[in-house]
């Protein structure tokens, strides 16, 4: 092991056989993220005019957007060493765990027990339900929870799962612009494509997670319960023909038309992106 992964393992080093000290993380993770929804909300309440001018479903989109913002560079950053950087969870992707990968995973698990709660009070509130994201978040926290409550389970898998969390922050980004009227910027555009990237790698990267599971499929079947890898199954399944292709193809299409489709209103047709992404606003503002 490197020296930075030694380092890794002393920064985090807990008692994780302790049903308690998980149980604490989760619940550290969840508080953790709800502070940033509701630091998010006050700043933005204070400091910028466009949020302010949103309707109370729209800033709460945008409290989302910036939180998950958030746990996406914690993520990414994760992810990104437990596919690189760490190469005893690569000898053995099935079995190996790591101090710094449990304080991962139990936060992440915070992290979307928050996403579900709020995902679903919005939906509540306001009327609305987007099928992709709250199977998305379901399969997440499900997942992770069983990581979380699995003391012999693998965590190279679950690691590389929060990679996929890649994306978020460029979407954050690319909303946030959007409804401030800046869709026409070289910035927006150049955010756009590194998202769209991104999308791609995403797709890349569960072709990866179905080579390891192919590979190591009976340290898996003998690591997890049967029901949790049912779940990881059918979940990566999702991600790889449904859902990523179709968030892939949603957001290049937003590059060609910058629209907000999130909240668009029903037969709006092809509203023109001045008056759906904030220009409008942006122009009696001038």
């Amino acid at each position: 092991m490197s020296l930075a992964s030694d380092g890794a393992e002393t920064l985090f080093a807990l008692d994780y056989a302790s049903g308690l000290t998980r149980l604490l993380l989760v619940t550290a993770g969840f508080v953790f993220y709800l502070g940033v929804f509701a630091a998010c909300h006050r700043l933005s309440s204070c400091l910028n005019a466009t949020y302010r001018s949103l309707p109370p479903k729209e800033q709460v989109f945008w409290d989302l957007a910036a939180t998950r913002a958030v746990f996406g560079v914690q993520a990414s950053a994760a992810g990104l060493w437990a596919l690189l950087g760490d190469p005893g969870l690569r000898a053995d992707p099935a079995r190996a765990q790591r101090s710094w990968c449990w304080f991962n995973i139990a936060t992440a698990a915070g992290f979307f027990l928050f996403e579900n709660v709020a995902v679903h009070a919005s939906n509540l509130l306001f009327g609305t339900f987007d099928l992709f994201l709250v199977v998305h978040h379901l399969f997440a926290f499900l997942g992770f929870l069983g990581s979380v409550a699995n003391l012999g389970a693998g965590h190279y898998l679950a690691m590389v799962t929060l990679l996929l969390e890649m994306s978020t922050p460029f979407t954050c980004v690319s909303w946030m612009l959007l409804k401030a009227g800046w869709a026409d910027s070289p910035f927006w555009k150049l955010n756009q494509w590194l998202m769209i990237h991104m999308f791609h790698c995403r797709m890349i990267l569960t072709y990866h997670m179905w080579w390891v599971c192919f590979w190591n499929w009976d340290g898996l079947a003998a690591s997890l319960l049967p029901p949790h890898l049912a779940l990881f199954v059918v979940g990566l399944a999702l991600l790889t023909l449904i859902i990523n292709p179709y968030w892939t193809h949603k957001k290049t299409q937003q590059l060609l038309n910058p629209e907000d489709w999130n909240f668009a209103s029903p037969g709006s047709g092809n509203v023109p992106a001045a008056k759906v992404n904030g220009q409008a606003l942006r122009k009696k503002a001038e």
